[in-house]
């Protein structure tokens, strides 16, 4: 039976800097990210006396952050935030802008926008059974193109246990292209030999559903449009795709 986690699949909307995943829980996310999140405004998913309440918000900050990770936000549910720049950007919210934000945490869709300039954030996390489902909204769009990247890295790693190199910038936006028609990267079954790593990618389709989508997922990956391998060679430490 498969792990939970040994796919990572991706449908982008990047008209709308959105992209619709499973595969990548919360602390995951936050070491692959471009930019350190210094404070997050949480939207749903987590009541404690732990954090800052403001507006029926909880705030959290580094140390929060820390602290939201040990607890395991998949047993939360919903889990919805948003990233600030600071606490205190939070009290300068009107009652507007603060029912946007319990809207985007309950409904997991905005009302108008998923940014918000008072809170100058970068994403807006809206997640259902952690890793399982995330809708995430990216300010910076092509920033999702980077953590396809480093995800892939990550687990290429790990199953050299050692150092490899990243990719450039012109592989990151193709694959953020691909999933623009569903991106699936199955990490169940990563080749190795004395020349590289290989890692196999489909285009399926797009799916909101993620039962569908992984409990059908050999028959997504036969009707894939297209397949193909990441691969990694050892000798240029450059990463290519190969069909």
């Amino acid at each position: 039976m498969r792990n939970l986690r040994d796919v990572f699949y991706i449908n982008s909307f990047p008209e709308k800097n959105e992209v619709v995943y499973y595969g990548l829980e919360f602390k995951e996310f936050l070491k692959l990210i471009p930019h350190e999140i210094d404070n997050i405004l949480i939207l749903k998913g987590l009541s404690s006396n732990d954090y800052s309440n403001k507006y029926l918000l909880q705030v959290a900050d580094k140390e929060g952050i820390n602290r939201m990770i040990s607890a395991d936000p998949y047993n939360w549910g919903d889990f919805c935030w948003v990233d600030c720049k600071t606490i205190e950007s939070v009290d300068s919210l009107t009652p507007s802008e603060v029912a946007e934000l319990l809207y985007l945490g309950h409904m997991l869709l905005p009302l108008n926008s998923a940014f918000f300039e008072k809170l100058q954030n970068r994403y807006a996390y809206l997640a259902h059974d952690d890793g399982w489902f995330c809708r995430l909204y990216c300010r910076e769009f092509d920033e999702f193109g980077e953590i396809i990247s480093n995800k892939i890295v990550r687990m290429a790693t790990k199953t050299k246990r050692s150092k490899i190199s990243q990719m450039n910038s012109e592989l990151e936006r193709q694959l953020l292209s691909f999933a623009e028609d569903g991106l699936l990267i199955d990490f169940s079954d990563i080749e190795q030999d004395e020349n590289g790593i290989g890692i196999h990618i489909f285009k399926i389709g797009k799916f909101l559903n993620m039962d569908d989508m992984y409990n059908n997922l050999e028959r997504h990956k036969a009707k894939a449009s297209y397949s193909a391998t990441i691969v990694y060679k050892f000798y240029n430490k450059k990463w290519s795709i190969k069909l």
